[in-house]
């Protein structure tokens, strides 16, 4: 596989589809706010190492993840956001901010108790890179690297799926049926799994398990034998705890692959065209990007047309990272 191929990721696919001048500005220029991650993708790393340790190979497992977490977090002390949180016996629709470190060992601690060892799991892979060639009209334009969170065999009917690990303030599962991140991992995970030995030649993966971890502290509220939260008289609350933890198995057919590789190459091949000024640079502005987008004051700078000062805030307010660094570690390249 040529190492002049540009190379795609997840990130960047979900990155290109919200604005193509933010994908720019990341994966082209390669410019980042220097300093820590956000609070957000921080926390959810530390929750992805926790479970990677204890989804080790096999069906025994390994340290309870809260306390990986625990080690993982050091002394970091950050807050994070957290919605529709139970306190009190009232209802809070307002955002709220918790310790990391409690909140992190609280999730896991739920998490094991809810769903204990997953004896059925026989994990295969945990954590495992990988890189593909996207193919586009019979000729390679890219190569896709990105991570399975994990690949287990259940033990009760055989079949073989991947993990896919979401912490989220809210759980919403109507757009998994067409997730881009799920779908494209399960596009090459049955290539990559047979070329490794793991799937027979006539295996397929069976779909993709999502395993939400709602991020909230646990309700202390009492409950009655039917497990109902109940107010301080006795009587039972009208609001009830939002699951914490939910698993949803989303099945794909091998049909889905030539769906899936086919979108991949097409957003591939738009993006080489934009690189290679074939197709113009857009914006997709949106009320959204005062909170979500890191390059918010550099876009404004941007409208005004003085290019020279957008090069000066590049220059003093970012520093260039290389965005596919990660890939090239894991993947020995």
């Amino acid at each position: 596989m040529s190492d002049s191929l540009p190379i795609l990721t997840t990130s960047e696919r979900t990155t290109f589809k919200q604005c193509p001048q933010k994908w720019h500005w990341r994966y082209v220029d390669g410019l980042v706010r220097p300093g820590e991650a956000p609070d957000a993708l921080w926390f959810g790393i530390g929750v992805h190492e926790a479970l990677a340790s204890w989804y080790r190979k096999g069906i025994k497992r390994g340290p309870h993840p809260a306390e990986t977490f625990e080690r993982w977090v050091g002394e970091e002390i950050r807050f994070i956001r957290t919605v529709m949180a139970e306190r009190e016996m009232e209802w809070y629709d307002e955002p709220l901010y918790e310790n990391a470190r409690a909140l992190g060992i609280a999730m896991l601690e739920g998490y094991i108790e809810k769903w204990g060892n997953d004896l059925e799991w026989n994990v295969l892979y945990t954590e495992t890179p990988f890189k593909v060639r996207i193919v586009r009209q019979g000729q390679p334009i890219g190569r896709f690297w990105s991570t399975f969170d994990g690949v287990y065999r259940n033990r009760l009917d055989g079949t073989v799926w991947l993990m896919e690990h979401k912490t989220a303030g809210q759980i919403d599962a109507a757009y998994l049926e067409i997730d881009d991140q799920g779908g494209s991992y399960f596009a090459v995970a049955t290539d990559v799994l047979r070329a490794r030995g793991v799937l027979g030649p006539k295996e397929n993966i069976a779909g993709v398990m999502y395993n939400f971890l709602r991020k909230s502290m646990p309700d202390d509220r009492p409950v009655n034998e039917r497990g109902e939260s109940l107010n301080k008289n006795g009587t039972v609350s009208k609001q009830q705890p939002v699951p914490k933890f939910v698993r949803i198995p989303i099945e794909r057919s091998p049909s889905e692959v030539h769906v899936q590789m086919g979108r991949m190459a097409d957003e591939m091949a738009l993006m080489n065209a934009v690189k290679g000024g074939i197709v113009p640079l857009t914006k997709t502005p949106t009320k959204m990007c005062p909170r979500t987008c890191e390059f918010w004051t550099l876009c404004g700078l941007h409208e005004r047309g003085n290019a020279r000062a957008v090069r000066a805030m590049m220059n003093s307010t970012f520093e260039y990272r290389d965005p596919y660094d990660r890939y090239r570690k894991s993947a020995g390249a």
